[in-house]
């Protein structure tokens, strides 16, 4: 009776062995499995978006100008704001305007319609982008007007400014008081001279918000 309690023993411990051996195998087959680790790894959380950045602000009431944002005017007066760098740019009325990039050495704004002032105090270059073409403005006074027939832009100050149309030809504005014509998608004519009363057409911009200060 003994002996065959001790057979019966030796066989139970003999299955149990077994059995935990092949839960081993399994274990480790589980583990060995290209790709089991991996459909096991934690999702990727999303990076928080990163906060609006403040470029600038508006003369009149210190609001923030955003990187991005864009800023229009009604029909009654235009808007001032200046730059972190220290550049003024004001839009007449009914006028649309982003500052698009800000860095130190270049600045992008885009007029979307209306007229626009810019008194650059930027060492790189401060790119306007208009539906008509671009200018590009070194350190200098410009502004300029989209019309119905054409798109005008006129030097104010020393500096230089380089006009060009998306018909693949620019002029250089050089002298105070020179202008050029875009009509369409053409390229900008050759630059003339302004009368003291055409140009104060231009320079008028100034006096339509003086009531922001």
């Amino acid at each position: 009776m003994a002996a065959l309690r001790r057979r019966a023993l030796r066989a139970t411990l003999t299955l149990a062995v077994a059995l935990a051996a092949g839960l081993a195998a399994n274990c480790w087959a589980a583990s060995d499995t290209p790709g089991a680790a991996e459909g096991a790894a934690v999702q990727p959380v999303a990076a928080p978006a990163a906060a609006p950045r403040v470029v600038g602000h508006e003369t009149r009431q210190g609001r923030p100008v955003m990187l991005g944002g864009r800023i229009a005017s009604g029909p009654g007066s235009g808007v001032k704001f200046i730059l972190q760098d220290h550049s003024v740019v004001i839009i007449g009325p009914n006028s649309t305007l982003s500052v698009d990039e800000f860095a130190a050495d270049r600045i992008v704004l885009r007029l979307e319609r209306g007229s626009f002032y810019v008194d650059s105090a930027n060492p790189g270059v401060v790119h306007i982008v208009l539906p008509t073409g671009t200018v590009a403005v070194r350190t200098a006074t410009v502004a300029g007007r989209i019309g119905p027939d054409a798109t005008e832009v006129a030097l104010l100050s020393v500096g230089r400014a380089e006009v060009a149309g998306f018909g693949g030809r620019s002029v250089q504005l050089d002298t105070i008081g020179q202008a050029t014509r875009i009509v369409g998608l053409g390229s900008p004519s050759m630059p003339v001279v302004l009368s003291p009363q055409r140009l104060q057409d231009f320079s008028g911009l100034t006096g339509q918000v003086a009531t922001l200060d």
